[in-house]
């Protein structure tokens, strides 16, 4: 079920808010949460559960095991064991369409017939996501950081938890489980009308902007598969217009898993923090897809030792965990190189770090200009992410004949203006809003207290008549459920 689709907006979710604050205190409470989770996650395919809780068994189990086991070889192995469990179906789904396309391909480069077609898996959504909770909760119980959870049901609500389980954030079993097992009191009318802001606004971010920022990349991706070239000046719009859109889409999908499980009692962290006014690549990446970052950080980048064996190792370790967490992002050769590019920028600013030398010289145009470039180092990134290896050349040389359109304006393309106009249109409202967040270190959404009542309403109205307006016609997948 799509978080900006009627049913989920108009039905599912007050329905089952109702639900559980009639049966808040009773045990009642705890299935219709599970139940209603696998309603939301197996309302397309239903066998979508199966593989997601072939994962949980495995890790619910295994992690008792672990943590009642004295003998440290053996709880070493049952820890392998968990986690080679659930990589390995993580990877099945993800990667066997990808691997045995690339064997098939390679075939005649090799001198050899490989008569076969790729194996195709579809991938259910959110694999990679509960993929990594249930390995952080066996990892947890291993350090003794968390006790496991006897009770299936509470263990298997954690997993399920409908707000944050098909793209994030990816919360922890020892902040998120307690909480979901406990019987929560009401909240007030201040954390209702900050719930329903929090969805109103991602419902905004998402029908939009980063659905008519995602057609003007269509646009020019259809452009360059119809005529297989690409005018000066499109890449650098196919460029912001993505950056935006995966922005707009992933932020606001978070910001409607905040609101959704705020109205149950559940306080779910930020997962951006106005990512695009960072000024170095450390600063960005406590900005962007935070509990994604964090958990690499926890048990990825600490575990080989993090910044504490010397500043080779240190770099090693950067370009180890951002690698591996572009393939983690999905099955090809352009998201592995997206997260090298961001190891590569991580390991750049640690040597020469230029962005302070700018504060230090220039004060706050200084800082101005080092998120400037950050940002277009980051959009450089966003079109590894987005294009295939043989759109990625047509992007880059539209990009540098850029200069070359500036000069002569005549030879423009007809539709660029067009589509610059209608570029600045669906990011500029954006871009201010974050300014405002970003002026008070916090996402705009969290304004909304502190807005007076005149402001509220004419935000509403706008908001209302943006979407009426310019808003998409139908229930566009978010980015990320297919990752």
């Amino acid at each position: 079920m799509q978080f900006n689709s009627f049913e989920y907006i108009l039905f599912f979710l007050p329905v089952v808010v109702l639900l559980y604050w009639i049966f808040r205190t009773s045990i009642i409470n705890k299935y219709l949460i599970f139940l209603a989770s696998c309603i939301f996650y197996g309302w397309v395919h239903p066998w979508f559960l199966i593989p997601m809780f072939a994962s949980a068994f495995m890790d619910y189990f295994i992690a008792q095991k672990i943590y009642d086991s004295k003998d440290e070889r053996k709880r070493l192995l049952l820890l392998w064991t968990s986690i080679g469990f659930s990589l390995m179906l993580m990877s099945f789904f993800k990667y066997t369409q990808w691997i045995t396309q690339s064997l098939v391909s390679l075939g005649p480069i090799l001198g050899t017939t490989i008569v076969a077609a790729p194996i195709r898996v579809i991938l259910p959504p959110g694999v990679s996501f509960y993929t990594f909770e249930t390995i952080s909760y066996t990892i947890d119980v291993y350090r003794r950081d968390f006790e496991p959870r006897r009770k299936l049901l509470d263990y298997l609500s954690f997993i399920v938890f409908f707000p944050h389980l098909v793209a994030g954030p990816i919360r922890r079993a020892k902040d998120l489980l307690p909480v979901l097992a406990s019987f929560r009191p009401p909240i007030d009318w201040a954390a209702a009308s900050q719930a329903v802001f929090y969805i109103t606004w991602g419902i905004f971010l998402k029908v939009t902007f980063a659905d008519n920022c995602g057609a003007i990349v269509e646009s020019i991706t259809t452009t360059m598969g119809r005529d297989g070239k690409l005018e000066a000046g499109f890449g650098l719009i196919f460029s912001y217009a993505f950056a935006f859109q995966i922005y707009c889409d992933f932020s606001a999908y978070s910001l409607i898993a905040r609101g959704s499980a705020l109205l149950f009692g559940i306080d779910v962290q930020r997962n951006f923090l106005t990512p695009y006014f960072a000024s170095n690549p450390s600063d960005f990446w406590q900005r962007w897809h935070i509990s994604l970052s964090t958990w690499l950080r926890d048990y990825l980048y600490v575990p080989l030792g993090g910044n504490q064996r010397g500043t080779l190792i240190t770099l090693r370790n950067l370009l180890i965990v951002m690698t591996l967490g572009g393939l983690w992002h999905g099955a090809g050769i352009m998201f592995i190189f997206w997260g090298l590019w961001h190891g590569l920028l991580l390991v750049f600013y640690r040597l020469c770090p230029f962005d302070e030398w700018l504060v230090r010289w220039l004060g706050w145009f200084g800082r101005a200009v080092a998120v400037l470039i950050f940002f277009h180092l980051v959009c450089f990134g966003w079109i590894l992410f987005r294009s295939s290896l043989q759109d990625f050349p047509m992007i880059m040389r539209s990009i540098a004949g850029v200069p070359h359109i500036l000069r002569f304006r005549a030879g423009m393309a007809p539709t660029l203006p067009w589509l610059t106009w209608w570029l600045l249109l669906f990011t500029a409202p954006v871009t201010l809003a974050d300014f405002a967040g970003y002026l008070r270190r916090c996402e705009f959404a969290d304004l909304w207290h502190g807005m007076p009542i005149p402001v509220r309403a004419i935000l509403l109205v706008a908001i209302f008549y943006g979407i009426v307006f310019f808003g998409a016609r139908q229930a566009n997948e978010f980015i990320y459920f297919a990752f």
